[in-house]
């Protein structure tokens, strides 16, 4: 009898639901379309969390019929999402109001009456990170403040995943590091702080917060109800999962020390372990074991400015790649290597999304003229995304973690051309996984411990973990990419005077 596992991976544009056997192999996998609402206002960014989970069961069913495989068969579920953001669900675990996704910034002023009641840096201090609006408590206290009829009604608040764990088991539960990156508890203590939720001025909520749990405990039950509708077996235990971040440093084996894994996805993760909280960087959340934390620096732009530059300017590379009928982003790719790194002078600052290096930011070419060339323009958006996750490396570098290697995780990660500049940029080994869904199988992973089909970790990653062999920064390319680097560095440090008298 054959073991499997499902890991659900609820993402910003998308969620896929992926089944894996224990050695990592995708069986079958289904992703629901987009769930993005037409913007009610300035840095709103919501969905509809009854639609989402509709769409979760139909690719429940959709990923099991498509597999083959007897549901009797599937030992553990487990889910991963980004974090931050929040759902809420009324007293009789109704929706009651959108969710919101991470990079909503609505509670712009909720972060600015923070910082001017002198509040804000006492948070930071508490939560060893850097608050910003798309986080769960600023978000519940702009309800407070500006729909207060809907925050009256709040009976549970959750992560994004934590809602499909919900409506699987009826169990409103969450894990320590995704609710811990999001600032929603003392990472000293582990547990809820009164003082924190004072803080926030949301003390009201407190007992509307989910139980915490480890990744890889068991938090329910997939109910009959929930059975009936997709196809699982009644009582398939569900875990309780991960942060995506976390998810996609366990789907690559990243554990080891000096290794980072950066996640060039919707946003620049960039992350280690050690045995301390470091003030300053963006979080330090809970890790895998105890007595260690996941060290992190972020912005909320990454892969997703080349998903804007594909989407407004793709349009010859999307006909060339018709005509010859290949990939369109193989076009891309061939578009970026004719590109000499020497002689290419136009800059991208990569931010498209928040939070960023500034509330004010937005993103920008610089240096063209009227000789630029399309590949150009399609190098410098590589190049630029490059350049960010360098910036926030070099924060986790500066802090005394060493660094290794890189494993790459994220949509551009599957461009060995992107591998190469990541390579060439950071000046180190960029090393790969033999699995595009590191982030489905990083929660399966968990959920295998739990079911006890993996005798831990280390076991997991021997098992169903596949390398890729290392791709190393070019010869001679030291220096012209930190010289390229001090360059973009500089012109946003121009702009930073430009973006605070916005």
């Amino acid at each position: 009898m054959s073991n499997y596992l499902i890991g659900i991976d609820a993402g910003n544009t998308s969620s896929k639901v992926v089944i894996f056997d224990e050695f990592g192999e995708i069986k079958a996998e289904a992703a629901t379309p987009s769930m993005r609402f037409q913007q009610r206002g300035p840095g709103f960014e919501e969905f509809d969390v009854d639609q989402l989970w509709a769409d979760i069961v139909v690719c429940i069913k959709g990923a099991i019929d498509k597999s083959g495989v007897d549901a009797k068969d599937i030992k553990g579920i487990g889910v991963t999402s980004f974090g931050n953001g929040v759902v809420f669900v009324g007293k009789n675990g109704e929706a009651i109001a959108p969710g919101c996704f991470s990079h909503d910034h609505r509670a712009d002023d909720i972060i600015a009456m923070y910082k001017e009641e002198g509040t804000y840096d006492k948070i930071n201090d508490l939560v060893f990170g850097t608050l910003f609006a798309g986080e769960p408590g600023p978000i519940l206290r702009w309800y407070k403040e500006h729909e207060r009829g809907i925050y009256n009604q709040i009976g549970g608040a959750m992560m994004f995943k934590d809602y499909i764990m919900f409506k699987m088991t009826g169990v409103l539960a969450t894990d320590l590091n995704c609710w811990g990156g999001s600032f929603m508890f003392d990472p000293k203590t582990m547990e809820y702080s009164d003082e924190l939720f004072k803080l926030y001025g949301i003390e009201e909520l407190k007992d509307a917060m989910p139980k915490l749990y480890e990744a890889t405990d068991i938090v329910g039950r997939v109910t009959a109800d929930v059975a009936a509708q997709t196809g699982l077996a009644e009582g398939t235990p569900v875990c309780a999962g991960m942060m995506d971040i976390l998810a996609c440093l366990v789907g690559s084996g990243a554990t080891g020390d000096g290794i980072y894994t950066a996640v060039a996805g919707s946003w620049s993760i960039n992350e280690t372990h050690s045995d301390k909280m470091i003030p300053g960087l963006s979080s330090n959340m809970p890790y895998l074991y105890k007595g260690q934390y996941l060290n992190c620096s972020y912005t909320g732009a990454s892969g997703s400015n080349y998903e804007w530059f594909t989407k407004i300017l793709g349009d010859r590379a999307k006909k060339e790649a018709e005509e010859r009928g290949i990939s369109f982003y193989k076009v891309l790719d061939e578009m970026i290597e004719k590109v000499d790194p020497a002689k290419a002078e136009v800059l991208f600052g990569p931010f498209v999304a928040q939070p960023s290096l500034h509330p004010n930011t937005k993103a920008h070419f610089m240096n063209i003229d009227s000789n630029t060339t399309y590949e150009e323009l399609c190098y410098a958006v590589a190049e630029g995304c490059a350049f960010i996750h360098k910036y926030h490396i070099d924060i986790l570098r500066n802090a005394g973690l060493p660094l290794t290697e890189v494993r790459l995780t994220g949509g551009t990660a599957r461009s060995k051309v992107w591998n190469q500049i990541f390579a060439n940029v950071l000046q180190a080994p960029i090393v790969g996984v033999d699995c595009e869904e590191t982030g489905a199988l990083g929660s399966a992973i968990a959920a295998g411990i739990g079911a006890g089909i993996y005798e831990g970790y280390e076991d997991a990653f021997e098992k169903a973990v596949k390398i890729l062999p290392p791709i190393y920064p070019k010869e001679g390319s030291y220096g012209l990419y930190e010289k390229k680097y001090e360059e973009w560095s500089m012109l946003n440090e121009i702009l930073m005077k430009y973006w605070e008298n916005k």
